[in-house]
C-alpha cells in the first residue's frame, strides 16, 4: 500500500512539473498527461496489466510495463542524441560565423586606423 501512494506521488509531481514548464505544444502536454493517467490506473489497479499484458503475448503485466517503458526510454534517448547532434551543428556554425564577422572587424578596424594616421 505504501508504494502505491509512493508512485501516486511521484506521478503527481511529475504531472505537477509538467504543467509548470508549459511551453511546448498542447498535443504533447496532452500526451504526457494522458500517459501518466495510464500510470495512475496502473498503479491503482495492477491487475489491468496483467490483463493487457495476456491480451498481447506477454506473461506478466510487470515485464509489459517493462518492455513498454525500455522502448520508451531508447526512443527518447535518440530524439535527445539528434537534437544534441543538430545543435552542435548549429553551434559550430555560429562559432564560425562569428569568427569571420570578428577578423571582418579587426580588419575594416585596422584599415581605419592606418588611413586616418597617414592623413
Amino acid at each position: 500500500m505504501i508504494i502505491r501512494v509512493l508512485l501516486l506521488l511521484g506521478l503527481a509531481a511529475s504531472g505537477w512539473f509538467i504543467f509548470l514548464k508549459r511551453n511546448r505544444l498542447p498535443f504533447h502536454i496532452v500526451t504526457l498527461f494522458a500517459l501518466l493517467g495510464v500510470g495512475a490506473v496502473a498503479v491503482v489497479v495492477p491487475e489491468t496489466t496483467n490483463e493487457i499484458a495476456l491480451l498481447v503475448g506477454v506473461g506478466r503485466g510487470a515485464d509489459l510495463v517493462m518492455y513498454v517503458a525500455i522502448v520508451s526510454v531508447l526512443f527518447v534517448l535518440i530524439h535527445y542524441y539528434a537534437k544534441f547532434v543538430d545543435l552542435q551543428h548549429k553551434v559550430t556554425q555560429l562559432t564560425r560565423e562569428l569568427a569571420i564577422l570578428r577578423a571582418e572587424t579587426e580588419a575594416s578596424a585596422k584599415t581605419a586606423t592606418t588611413t586616418s594616421q597617414s592623413d
